[in-house]
């Protein structure tokens, strides 16, 4: 298990928790994700992104490098393989029902996302 960091040196991204919780990154700030909070990012915007990213402790970061390893086979990579690769580094997978906006949530409107900084 880890931790990991991000911060954002170009452009915005952003990052989605459980039950549809969304944060927008923009070029300077840095987001937080401790042990055990699954999650994951994008950049749904035409500008390219970039970033600096961290693992305490650092064995994760040979995950992403199994996953260049296996994108440089030419093929797109099945859902399976991830998990699989996932798994090996004993990182639990969620579904996107797990990612979705919880009933309770009721702040935002449907698509509203939350700059960083607004909670």
């Amino acid at each position: 298990m880890h931790d990991e960091t991000f911060l954002v040196t170009q452009g915005k991204m952003q990052f989605h928790g459980l039950k549809g919780e969304t944060i927008v990154a923009k070029h300077g700030d840095y987001v937080t994700v401790p042990t055990r909070s699954p999650h994951t990012f994008s950049n749904p915007y035409d500008e390219e992104a970039k970033f600096f990213n961290t693992y305490t402790p650092a064995f994760y970061i040979n995950y992403f490098k199994m996953l260049a390893t296996m994108a440089q086979e030419g093929t797109p990579m099945k859902p399976e393989d991830n998990r699989r690769a996932m798994a090996y580094f004993a990182t639990i997978g969620v579904t996107e029902q797990d990612m979705k906006p919880s009933k309770d949530v009721g702040e935002l409107e449907k698509g509203e996302q939350v700059e960083h900084g607004e909670r």
